[in-house]
């Protein structure tokens, strides 16, 4: 059954409710309790939370603001929809595996369906050819062979792990076959395996291209006539029959296993795709447009812009450590988090604050740290606030060629409890550009191995530009350029907002 809402993922914005108003209570689709924050007494005011299927209520005092109500049911119902995401994520998944098992399994029919022991078990009966009294299949894991199919001896049962004895240990080590015949008593047995005077014995390896998987010992009963030369090449024959098998098997376990691994980062990538915002958008007259390259399939990096209950814009980029799933899930409950708590502030710096705080409380154990710039811009005064955690520096282009650098900043997310983050304020005017990007850029290397550096991004800049979203390409084309087909080592993202003339009326 799905979790609409988890406590941990709501007890920050509950915290943040309790501030403004006193209390808050949220309350499951069956009424249970799921957190609550401040004077939970005084919460008495029901508001309806819609999160996808049954509704849930969130309770507050009776005197809270109509517009904080509206602010704090919509963050919930955000953070309910990246929650199901993140369920369809982990269900889809597992399905596909199921789907894709049963695939595989259909076309292992084709390929007489032989795992390892359907291996060993054909070897088994075609050694009957040369009529052994006593069969044991060994494989070889480096210490001891391990009995993995025959018919051994009173004494011997498969499973059972037995040393490599004199004989056993050279043909291990040659990867040659040896007849012989049991000598006189006293002489210790082969594989722990009794054996009479006189008693025919033949042991061949399981060799592969590389090395000795393992060994087969075939003993007859005493007296009858030893393995000739004809049924030592026709044992050692099935014998590298057999390990071909066993190395193909295991190569089309390892492919398939890769097949999954494919797949699952290509809907990883498709999801978190789905859970970014669109590359280009404009609010009133300020148009922000962004893009992500990420190095893997699934990447760290990330870009949000939304425009708040009160107008503002809020913009942002985030790197977080690492690549694949599990990153890019830590990368959406990080954007979730960010989206639900930035109505609740006053200034981007109170938000890095709100979401370290989290992180440093070990809310999010899949990742060590991350780094994040982010801006609150006023569409229309085109006034802004830039508070970075640890991030490449945002600069302000204008209009007329002059770059001004934010150069405030406090540690990365997730480094420091109690971190406190400052913030920069200015003022975009028309033709202006804010720019925000990942080290994935700046750190990019050309040729004679020097960084592509935030300098180039600035120089990219240097020309006019009619539009945030010809600005993005611009800087895009000039590191790749740059770099001029060296495999880019980390993500790519930069997002910049630009100041057009407000339209009358």
């Amino acid at each position: 059954m799905r979790r609409r809402w988890i406590a941990r993922d709501v007890q920050p914005l509950l915290d943040a409710v309790a501030l403004a108003a006193g209390g808050a209570v949220l309350l499951g689709p069956d009424g249970e309790r799921v957190c609550q924050a401040g004077d939970a007494a005084s919460a008495t005011r029901a508001l309806t939370v819609r999160g996808g299927g049954e509704p849930g209520t969130l309770l507050v005092p009776a005197a809270l603001s109509e517009g904080v109500g509206v602010v704090a049911t919509a963050a919930l119902e955000r953070l309910a929809a990246g929650r199901t995401a993140i369920d369809d994520l982990a269900q889809v998944t597992r399905r596909l595996w199921w789907e894709q098992n049963l695939v595989f399994s259909s076309g292992g029919l084709l390929r007489h369906g032989f795992g390892e022991r359907d291996i060993e078990r054909w070897l088994f009966e075609r050694l009957h050819a040369v009529r052994p009294h006593t069969v044991a299949v060994c494989l070889w894991d480096g210490a001891t062979l391990e009995v993995t199919d025959g018919r051994p001896p009173t004494g011997v049962r498969i499973g059972d792990r037995l040393p490599a004895t004199r004989v056993a240990a050279q043909v291990l080590e040659d990867g040659e076959p040896i007849a012989f015949t049991v000598g006189t008593e006293g002489v210790p047995p082969e594989l722990g395996i009794a054996a009479v005077p006189g008693q025919p014995a033949l042991i061949v390896p399981l060799r592969s291209a590389e090395r000795v998987l393992g060994l087969v010992l075939l003993l007859r009963a005493a007296g009858e006539e030893a393995f000739g030369a004809a049924e030592v090449k026709l044992v050692q024959l099935l014998a590298d029959l057999a390990s071909v098998a066993i190395v193909n098997r295991t190569l089309v376990e390892e492919a398939e296993h890769s097949a999954r691994l494919l797949r699952e980062l290509e809907l990883a990538a498709e999801i978190q795709q789905q859970l970014c915002p669109p590359h280009a958008a404009t609010y009133g007259s300020l148009e922000v447009a962004a893009r992500c390259r990420p190095v893997a399939k699934v990447g760290g990096d990330g870009f949000l812009h939304r425009q708040l209950a009160d107008g503002t814009v809020l913009l942002g980029v985030v790197d977080l450590t690492g690549h694949g799933i599990a990153v890019a899930l830590a990368l959406a409950g990080l954007f979730a988090r960010l989206d639900a708590l930035a109505d609740a502030v006053g200034s981007p710096a109170r938000l890095l604050d709100l979401v370290n705080r989290q992180l440093t409380q070990g809310e999010f154990s899949c990742f060590t740290m991350a780094t994040a710039a982010i801006a609150f811009v006023d569409p229309g005064s085109g006034r802004f606030t830039v508070a970075t955690a640890a991030h490449p520096r945002p600069f302000i282009r204008r209009a007329d060629g002059r770059v001004e650098v934010v150069e405030e900043s406090g540690l990365p997310l997730g480094a420091r409890a109690g971190e406190r983050y400052s913030a920069i304020e200015g003022c975009l005017g028309p033709g202006d550009l804010l720019v925000m990007h990942t080290d994935g850029i700046s750190e990019a290397v050309g040729e004679s191995a020097a960084p592509f550096g935030v300098e180039g991004v600035r120089r990219a800049l240097e020309g006019p530009v009619a539009s945030a979203a010809e600005a993005v390409e611009v800087v895009l084309e000039r590191a790749t350029e740059f770099t001029a087909g060296t495999p880019a080592i980390d993500d790519q993202t930069i997002l910049v907002a630009r100041r057009v003339e407000a339209s009358g009326g």
